[in-house]
């Protein structure tokens, strides 16, 4: 077990990598086992078929983290312990970090597979424009996995307008109590509107599970992005799971309701593994005590800081080892686990090289505006005096 760290402002580090890769690789695992179905599944029948499935839900695992890291500091500001970080430089730190790698592949994938103009143009625009998932036609077209960043795109939109009137609100309550409840208050109304989406959707308008848009759509999943801002609150506020069988107990019944989520209704599994996932990540790290050794993990670590680059290039490289012959036995279950080790002997090293080249310069690239999101003066204007 190793300690957990601390920004440069006191506040905890919280060491949330590892979650990362988990879920990059197994979605990833989850579409090498997809790119494998012919006539039926290569392991249908088997258990290990349904845990395949399961991993596929490993997508809001994303959301769950962003809801939680990005809404940490908007917490931990409206209940006083820092300033708020104006709206413009948190969203120019988000785009830039995000969107030069999600252009890059969006671009260089409809290019090849476009080759003669105008191609699917709508596709397109509505990848650029991150809008894909409000059209059933087009929402997986291009890089499917790029759904979720459209979704992520309106959720940092949406805490971009409530984090100022969050942050006021709770500046003009005297107790620290009032404050923490407003703050569950607003994000439990957002997992109520989503979930009353969702129920209207399967149980009034009964959509079918091919309405692609109803079911992947922002407010489809921003019920997911608010647990895991429900869990920032928590944080915020000073909740702590501390005790070594206090947190096992959590983790194991954590463990428990991620299992639950595949058995349950589908309009709602991300919804109940994010719960689930929700208590593993508190059990792990929202404590006072040392958190497991695998978390500081290097590999693991290196794999989480490149997991976005991973998660948008798997795909893409999926159909390219497709088209130059190296999915031997595809359809079988032996050509699921050679499928699954080329991409990942692929995929890691190019999520790293995206990482380090495509990702990390849009950082410095944010890096030229200061804190409140203004371009940064390199060159100050000098009295010269007489």
């Amino acid at each position: 077990m190793t300690a957990a760290g601390t920004t440069s402002t006191g506040q905890p580090r919280y060491q949330l990598d590892v979650f990362r890769a988990v879920a990059a690789l197994s979605v990833a695992m989850f579409h090498a086992y997809q790119f494998n179905r012919r006539e039926q599944w290569p392991l249908e029948g088997t258990f290990w078929h349904d845990v395949i499935l399961a991993t596929d839900l490993f997508v809001a695992m994303f959301f769950l983290l962003s809801g939680f890291l990005l809404g940490l500091p908007i917490m931990r500001a409206s209940l006083g312990a820092g300033p708020l970080r104006p709206s413009k430089a948190f969203l120019i730190k988000r785009f830039a970090r995000l969107v030069p790698t999600y252009y890059l592949v969006v671009l260089l994938v409809w290019s090849l597979t476009n080759v003669e103009l105008p191609g699917h143009w709508q596709d397109l625009v509505l990848h650029l424009t991150f809008t894909q998932v409000y059209s059933d036609e087009y929402i997986f077209w291009t890089n499917g996995p790029a759904w979720s960043l459209a979704n992520e795109m309106h959720y940092y939109l949406l805490l971009a307008v409530l984090a100022g009137p969050a942050h006021a609100l709770c500046a003009r309550l005297a107790t620290r109590r009032a404050r923490i409840g407003v703050l569950v208050g607003g994000v439990a109304a957002l997992v109520a509107v989503s979930v009353g989406y969702k129920l209207v959707a399967w149980l009034v308008w009964q959509r079918p599970q091919e309405s692609w848009s109803t079911w992947f759509g922002p407010l489809a999943k921003l019920d997911v992005f608010a647990l895991g801002m429900l869990v920032a609150i928590g944080a915020a506020a000073g909740v702590r799971v501390n005790g070594r069988w206090v947190r096992l107990g959590v983790a194991v019944a954590g463990a428990g309701v991620v299992v639950l989520g595949e058995s349950s209704p589908r309009p709602f599994q991300h919804t109940v593994l994010a719960i689930g996932a929700g208590m593993i990540i508190a059990a792990a790290v929202i404590t006072d005590g040392p958190v497991p050794r695998l978390l500081s993990w290097r590999p693991l670590v290196a794999v989480g800081l490149s997991s976005y680059s991973i998660y948008l290039w798997h795909e893409p490289l999926l159909r390219f080892l497709s088209h130059v012959g190296l999915d031997p036995f595809a359809g079988t279950a032996a050509g699921f686990v050679c499928t699954t080790v080329l991409l990942m002997i692929v995929v890691i090293p190019v999520g790293q090289f995206s990482y380090r080249f495509i990702e990390r310069t849009g950082m410095k690239l944010a890096a030229a505006f200061d804190a409140r999101g203004r371009p940064r003066e390199y060159y100050p204007e000098v009295t010269v005096r007489g």
